[in-house]
């Protein structure tokens, strides 16, 4: 069992090397052009990001539109509930933090059976959460690069990748990161062995 799990890492991460050279090859001119970033009247972050998404509401109103931000970055999210945002029926979510709700940073609180990732370190709320194995692409539900802190609830690994789906980390079980490091706010990809 262990070793069929360790080559399913060493062949996943053969074909993200095989990927990342093949995308390195490819001419200038056949590359996509980037996606504008969604702006809003918030300022923005160092990723052009609106920092609106990136701290807690300070009120009902201002997360009425952190829920709405984050559906116009992230088309076809459904609210959940007052502070959720849901895409592919429940296969993604993303949790905002309440107003004047107290969070303890440095505890990690994703669910059993979930992988969550946090743009803050210390697991500082925005939260996304998956469940599905396989690849998943984060810029679906508008988390590229917004990735600071992780927690793994499965019972598997998970790897992280950037945009070029060069390997970042993995993220074992049981496994909580309260910082990424370098890998800080790069990952785009992320990879659940089942």
């Amino acid at each position: 069992m262990y070793l069929g799990r360790v080559m399913r890492i060493v062949m996943a991460m053969g074909a993200a090397l095989i990927a990342a050279s093949a995308i390195a090859a490819t001419p200038a001119s056949a590359a996509p052009s980037p996606t504008p970033a969604a702006t809003s009247s918030a300022s923005t972050n160092s990723t052009d990001r609106p920092s609106l998404l990136s701290r807690q509401a300070r009120s009902d109103a201002e997360l009425r539109d952190q829920i709405a931000l984050q559906m116009k970055i992230a088309p076809g999210g459904k609210q959940t509930s007052l502070n959720e945002v849901s895409y592919d029926n429940g296969k993604f979510v993303v949790t905002y933090a309440l107003p004047g709700q107290q969070l303890a940073l440095g505890v990690a609180d994703c669910p059993s059976g979930w992988f969550c990732f946090y743009e803050n370190i210390n697991f500082g709320y925005p939260r996304g959460k998956l469940s599905d194995c396989g690849q998943q692409y984060l810029g679906d539900y508008g988390w590229n690069n917004r990735v600071s802190s992780v927690d793994n609830s499965t019972t598997t690994p998970i790897n992280y990748q950037d945009i070029s789906h060069f390997y970042l980390f993995t993220n074992y079980n049981p496994g909580a990161k309260p910082s990424l490091g370098d890998a800080n706010d790069k990952a785009a990809f992320v990879y659940r062995y089942c």
